[in-house]
């Protein structure tokens, strides 16, 4: 009777429709399970190997309210080597984790950005001459690795700033380099890169690394043209080019942030935080398109160097210089 019962089941869940299969596969947010699940037959590896429902999926993993990690910069000591990580989980816990030295590419020890779950990896822990490093894109959750090649063809001297941008047209990874006066960008999809004439940009408060938003990366990279002296900067992955985003009017010259561009006074003990509208072509040409979305009171850092980085259950994460978090509750203003 059980045999029988066993074959039943199966012929049934044979015959569940294959939109319906991919709804529930598309609900998996764990990487590793859809990849143990494409061994269950042929048909469940088409469907999570399409390139569509990775799309979907990763839509989908973005807008998750618990798709909160960090992973620090580079690997602290020969001791124990790794990547140190945090998960910020439902109510307010926090864990922490470590992404060993085994699973990592081997002498690639800096993380200089992310995109989609996708890091840049050098061998570096200052990046220099191009042609002296090494550079690779590795996503944690696959372990699958991608080495940048003809590296060597770059050429172009100091780096100012790097970024990834993922082009959702042609699903594609774009690996971005600004130099001096050039900047060049490497796909994913061709292998190859290709270099385009810049404005003269250089640092600010040294060499960081792009933020990927809603199909843009952007930086805040200093220009000498610019009365400010600095410019909100964005890569179009449908050009292919360097594009320069208008502030907020109510946002000082010397006000630093990101696509949520935030502002610290010092007397009022308050922080601004501007948000920027959806779509990479809200308002090119004006500052209509930036809102004011929320006022942090009474913020005293206990550190000099400390900056908000993004919201999780309605508390504002903030990173106190390098190595340590806090939480800041706008209700309770705490």
């Amino acid at each position: 009777m059980a045999t029988k019962s066993v074959k039943k089941s199966s012929s049934s869940s044979s015959n569940i429709p294959r939109e319906i299969i991919e709804i529930i596969l598309s609900k998996l947010s764990s990487i590793k399970s859809l990849l143990r699940f494409k061994s269950v037959s042929k048909s469940w590896n088409t469907i999570i190997s399409d390139p569509l429902f990775m799309q979907n999926h990763l839509q989908s993993s973005n807008n998750s309210p618990n798709n909160n990690l960090f992973i620090s910069s580079y690997i602290h000591n020969n001791k124990h080597p790794g990547f140190p990580l945090v998960k910020f989980e439902e109510g307010g816990k926090v864990r922490a984790g470590e992404v060993f030295v085994e699973n990592i590419p081997n002498g690639y020890n800096r993380i200089l950005c992310e995109c989609n779950g996708v890091l840049l990896l050098t061998n570096l822990y200052l990046p220099g001459e191009c042609k002296y490093d090494r550079y690779a894109l590795w996503n944690p959750s696959t372990r699958r690795e991608m080495f940048l090649i003809n590296q060597c063809d770059l050429n172009e001297g100091y780096i100012v700033d790097y970024g990834i941008c993922y082009d959702q047209i042609t699903s594609d990874f774009k690996v971005i380099f600004i130099f001096l006066r050039k900047y060049a960008i490497y796909s994913c999809n061709n292998n190859s890169w290709t270099k385009k004439p810049g404005r003269k940009y250089h640092t600010v408060g040294g060499t960081g690394s792009g933020l990927f938003v809603d199909g843009a990366t952007y930086w805040i990279l200093g220009d000498n043209t610019n009365r400010s002296g600095r410019q909100l900067v964005y890569f179009d992955p449908r050009t292919d080019e360097l594009k320069v985003l208008q502030r907020p009017e109510q946002v000082s010259n010397h006000d630093k942030g990101r696509v949520c561009l935030y502002c610290y006074n010092k007397v009022t003990k308050s922080v601004q935080v501007w948000i920027k509208e959806k779509g990479i072509d809200s308002g090119e040409s004006s500052t209509n398109y930036w809102k004011e979305f929320i006022t942090v009171e009474n913020f005293n850092p206990p550190y000099f160097w400390s900056r908000p980085i993004f919201f999780v259950e309605n508390k504002v994460v903030i990173q106190i210089r390098n190595n340590k978090i806090a939480f800041y509750s706008p209700n309770e203003t705490t």
